[in-house]
């Protein structure tokens, strides 16, 4: 579990930003003071967020932020009022490891994925919440989503992970909010952090508990000088008592005298593209006897016209378990496919991923991202002998399939 403490300033100085604005908590220390601080005391990230442009008001501190992302070395996420492309960018540009969208992600969906697709892993979702409801225009305004209606979809996205927080009172229970976080991690494979539910170093012990939790957001605990990061990070480094996904993956052990299980992420609404695909598991699974390949949209028997996206995803999720390795055609991917989601659900859970792609092809937004999430490249020749084609992919997946050892 990772441990993000979070810096809100308004103002140009720090506070606990509460659901009533009238509310806020100030601090005394300044925010430059509270980055030395966090960082002195063993931070590996940090989140600094705007309260003034969350909330819309005529003045913000950006340029204070960019400041602070300049003096230090520590990745910091940015958050608070981020509505544009354009901000987006220039936030990335500044220097901000990742970028953190909150009313534009529910409000602007394809802004969404285009941001994802120019900056993989870099931008994370806020679902901030009161009464089980999604607010947005910094916590002023319900709408009628709950969470859960939008999560699924916002992974699709592409987004590198969600934080969900609570907008309730400081003082009020944190149950609820804390069990609400908990369900969503079960409905996602990208990581899922809880915001504003560490008061105590208690309620962190209880947090590491819970299954699917990545990390936690922590502000005023933090400030307020409740607990101290040293022990928040010493207890979040404890041995975990589940499986957290990695940024590296590991291979299994692949020797030719052990069978391995593909998938192959290819999904392509070209009738071509779909032949190609299908032509080049036959070829793999020719050349090597013992490598099966799976392709879900063809080898399993499921009426996508019946069923919810939830069960779809729930049968490509049980194929991406049983497989060893996965195969992503990286060539001709559509905004509709289910890649995205494979990708990360086969890296959540440790799958090597091989990304096979032309030595020709002019690279998207699109295809740049899925390679990032890819461990390992495969080129071929892409010309009008298919055959040669998939013959090189064959036999460079054979051979490093082989060599492979974890």
């Amino acid at each position: 579990m990772i441990i993000i403490p979070e810096i809100q300033i308004q103002d140009g100085k720090v506070v606990t930003r509460a659901a009533v604005q009238g509310d806020d908590i100030l601090h005394e220390i300044t925010p430059r003071d509270a980055v030395r601080q966090f960082v002195a005391e063993g931070a590996q990230m940090l989140q600094l967020v705007d309260v003034d442009a969350a909330r819309s008001n005529p003045t913000n501190n950006a340029a204070l932020i960019r400041e602070l992302i300049d003096e230090n070395d520590i990745p910091i996420q940015v958050a608070g009022g981020i509505r544009t492309l354009a901000q987006i960018n220039d936030w990335f540009e500044a220097g901000a490891a990742r970028v953190v969208l909150g009313t534009i992600a529910i409000t602007d969906s394809h802004l969404v994925v285009e941001a994802a697709n120019r900056h993989p892993g870099g931008v994370i979702v806020h679902l901030a919440t009161r009464g089980g409801y999604v607010m947005i225009d910094g916590w002023k305004t319900q709408t009628a989503f709950t969470p859960q209606d939008l999560i699924r979809d916002l992974q699709m996205t592409g987004i590198a992970g969600v934080i969900h927080k609570g907008t309730e009172r400081l003082d009020s229970e944190m149950e609820e909010v804390l069990a609400l976080t908990e369900r969503l991690s079960h409905d996602v494979s990208i990581p899922v952090y809880s915001s504003g539910t560490v008061r105590n170093l208690d309620d962190l012990a209880r947090l590491r508990y819970l299954p699917n939790i990545n990390g936690a957001i922590i502000s005023n605990a933090l400030l307020s000088g409740d607990i101290k990061l040293r022990d928040a990070l010493k207890i979040a480094a404890e041995k975990e008592i589940t499986l957290e996904p990695e940024s590296i993956t590991h291979n299994v052990d692949m020797g030719i005298h052990h069978g391995v299980r593909a998938y192959l992420a290819a999904y392509n609404s070209s009738q071509a593209s779909r032949v190609w695909n299908q032509q080049l598991r036959d070829t793999i699974t020719e050349d090597n006897p013992y490598l099966e390949m799976l392709i879900p949209q063809v080898d399993l028997d499921l009426d996508l016209e019946a069923m919810t996206p939830r069960e779809i995803q729930a049968a490509y999720e049980s194929e991406l378990d049983r497989a060893d390795i996965v195969v992503v055609v990286l060539e001709g991917v559509e905004a509709e496919a289910w890649t995205g989601f494979e990708c990360g659900y086969a890296r959540a859970h440790g799958k090597y991923i091989y990304g096979i792609t032309s030595t020709q092809e002019v690279k998207g937004p699109s295809q740049l991202r899925f390679e990032a999430m890819c461990d390992e490249l495969i080129y071929f020749t892409s010309d009008d002998n298919i055959t040669k084609s998939h013959a090189e992919i064959s036999h460079a997946l054979a051979t490093r399939v082989m060599v492979k050892n974890q």
